[in-house]
């Protein structure tokens, strides 16, 4: 197989962690906000206009959107640390994508470089993992090795993330692949200059996510990570 370099969006690509993290932001938001901006902040308003978007640009497009300062400290004040507790919490566990491990075990037996880039703090992904409901989780950390990255104070649709993490495992740009859920993401890996998957496995209406995130670039769709070997090997 081709030398690739993977770069794997978190957060609704490998785990379902959304479904969690959303509404508790969102519930954060209106108890602090909702009386000045002069409505709430629903689910549907977020996944329409803020889906994927994280800390200090997502801070930054909801003032914008709702015509008020939304001050970062203040709304991710003790973020981390209530999502760590919550997440242990939840009886169920967290949901791994079907057949990842499977997927990328064998991918990163072959070569295949795998890194995990994330807009979130990384500490938070790792949680996930620890609670995967499948028991998978220090499976699936093991394939990253060292290459864990988060965006910081710049994050996507801005590529820095993206530039940051190839030059750090010295990627090749011609041989370097994404995987992301969302506008958001898709947005920041293109511009990155990345050749760019669609994981839709997640998503509400996986064949309309399909096809928006294809219009805006990505070469390919999917929503089983069985799918991802045979996309590889037409990319080549």
């Amino acid at each position: 197989m081709q030398k690739y370099w993977l770069f794997l969006d978190f957060d609704n690509t490998l785990m379902a962690t959304e479904q969690y993290a959303v509404p508790s932001l969102i519930a954060r938001f209106n108890a602090l906000y909702a009386q000045s901006a002069g409505k709430e902040l629903t689910l549907s308003v977020f996944k329409q206009y803020f889906h994927g978007q994280a800390r200090e640009t997502l801070c930054q497009n909801l003032s914008d959107y709702f015509g008020i300062t939304v001050d970062y400290k203040t709304l991710y004040e003790s973020r981390e640390a209530r999502m760590m507790q919550y997440l242990k919490e939840i009886p169920e566990g967290i949901a791994m994508a079907p057949h990842l491990i499977e997927t990328l075990a064998p991918l990163s037996s072959q070569g295949v470089i795998l890194s995990l880039v994330s807009n979130n703090p990384i500490q938070r992904a790792l949680c996930a993992m620890r609670f995967a409901n499948n028991q998978q989780g220090d499976a699936l950390a093991s394939l990253f090795g060292t290459r864990f990255f988060e965006a910081g104070n710049i994050q996507k649709p801005h590529p820095e993330v993206y530039l940051r993490a190839m030059q750090q495992v010295d990627a090749l740009s011609e041989n370097s692949i994404a995987v992301e859920d969302s506008i958001t993401g898709a947005k920041a890996a293109l511009a990155a200059g990345l050749t760019t998957l669609a994981f839709t496995g997640f998503a509400e209406n996986p064949q309309e996510q399909a096809q928006t995130l294809q219009a805006l670039g990505c070469k390919a769709a999917f929503d089983d990570w069985r799918q991802m070997p045979a996309i590889l090997a037409k990319l080549s």
